[in-house]
């Protein structure tokens, strides 16, 4: 009797920890589906992208969709001269 219910208890914690995994596999595949890269140059780091900064550390852009490689690159001083 006592090996029975051992083994329906076994049984049991491996469905759910098998149900478990699965769902933590199937949110990552379908986080990671459909990001299209965006690749952005600013001028100079500024204030003025401060709401750019935000929407990407808070994640917002990858909720939506979009994954951005932001790179900047250092203005042209030699036209201003």
């Amino acid at each position: 009797m006592k090996k029975k219910f051992l083994i329906i208890v076994i049984v049991v914690i491996l469905a759910m920890l098998f149900s478990i995994v699965g769902t933590i596999i199937n949110q990552r595949n379908k986080n990671n589906q459909g990001l299209k890269t965006i690749k952005v140059n600013e001028v100079t780091r500024s204030v003025f992208y401060a709401p750019q900064y935000v929407a990407i550390n808070n994640g917002y852009l990858k909720e939506n969709g979009m994954d951005v490689e932001l790179t900047t690159g250092q203005g042209a001083e030699t036209p201003l001269t």
